[in-house]
């Protein structure tokens, strides 16, 4: 299977076709010249372009041949399929850029602002670790001398300490089967499935996922409203870009139903839980004017700026907190550490 493109790699193509769509040229040509460009600087692209260009002579689908080369997200996919189908290609390319380039700026928000605090964590299992191994066990000793015993934390960490001595093969297995675990999570497609729907049980996490679903509800109808679908089609079109999400899935399926029964689109989607507020308002005044899709890109455009804010929210609260908590952590072994010692002098004087 081949790799996923990196959020990077995806905005220079998506950012290179809208060029080439705007400027009149097909997406079989451009897919020609943007190997031409890479020639041979980069094999992997050449050979993943060459294929794009292979399939586009014979299907002339380009969301088919994106999706076989196993090289793009679903999302990505079905948006260009969306785009593809409603002749917006060009504007699909541009929205998609600019999805990737939010992404890319949050993903390293968040890791500017969790990288101080996981290195004081790092450091400080090392310490604690030299602690539990080396240094305590000289302290027991010297209580040992004097007649007394350690007591408290430090007892405890003296404890664990000679349990990874005695068990340090285990000790090594375990934390490789950690690693390991940590690798199969970030990289396997299983594995950041199984992440997803861990940190989806945090309200948080919750909240913003129903923002990114109702991003995607309300940019992809905008698009094929726009283009003059009807709504049985759009909704089976946008139905792909919610695969990931049961919830959002779910909520569109009953928003059908109603629109099924007679209702409107603003009522119906805010029945099923969909739209809500003061979105649900825009597009109910919007369908009586006649501007359904420019107030679905207004909304789909609200809740991506909302996911960005919560977002860098969550972060701002992360850092300072992972601080104080590491802070008192490191505070806490220092005394368990010069307790004994105060203790060993005053047993000495």
């Amino acid at each position: 299977m081949r790799r996923i493109l990196s959020n990077s790699e995806k905005i220079a193509f998506c950012e290179q076709m809208a060029m080439v769509l705007k400027s009149g040229i097909s997406v079989t040509e451009g897919i020609m010249m943007m190997k031409e460009d890479v020639g041979d600087s980069s094999p992997t692209q050449k050979k993943l372009y060459e294929e794009l260009y292979e399939r586009m002579e014979e299907t002339g689908m380009f969301y088919e041949a994106l999706e076989e080369s196993e090289a793009f997200p679903d999302y990505m996919v079905h948006m260009i399929r969306i785009g593809e189908q409603t002749g917006h290609m060009d504007e699909v390319m541009a929205g998609l850029a600019a999805y990737y380039e939010r992404e890319e700026g949050m993903k390293q928000d968040i890791k500017n602002a969790l990288s101080y605090p996981l290195l004081m964590l790092g450091m400080m299992g090392v310490i604690v670790l030299v602690m539990m191994v080396k240094v305590l066990p000289v302290f027991a000793q010297v209580y040992e001398q004097l007649g007394g015993q350690m007591s408290g934390m430090a007892a405890v960490l003296l404890r664990v300490g000679m349990g990874i001595r005695s068990h340090y093969g285990l000790v090594i297995a375990i934390t490789l089967l950690i690693v390991g675990g940590i690798f199969w999570l970030a990289m396997a497609k299983k594995g950041r499935k199984l992440l997803q729907k861990t940190v989806l049980r945090f309200l948080f996490a919750r909240k913003i996922a129903e923002k990114i679903g109702v991003a995607r509800f309300a940019s992809g109808m905008s698009m094929a409203l726009g283009s003059g679908m009807n709504y049985e089609d759009a909704f089976h079109l946008v139905e792909a870009l919610m695969k990931g999400s049961r919830s959002m899935a779910d909520k569109m399926k009953r928003c059908k139903e109603k629109m099924e029964e007679g209702e409107s689109l603003s009522r119906a989607a805010s029945e099923a839980g969909i739209l809500k507020g003061l979105d649900a308002r825009i597009l109910f005044v919007a369908e009586r004017t006649g501007e359904t899709d420019q107030a679905l890109a207004q909304i789909a455009s609200r809740a991506d700026e909302e996911v960005s804010v919560r977002i860098q929210n969550i972060v701002s609260v992360l850092e300072p907190t992972l601080v104080a908590v590491l802070s008192v952590l490191v505070g806490a072994v220092l005394l368990s550490v010069m307790v004994p010692l105060m203790g060993v002098l005053s047993s000495i004087a």
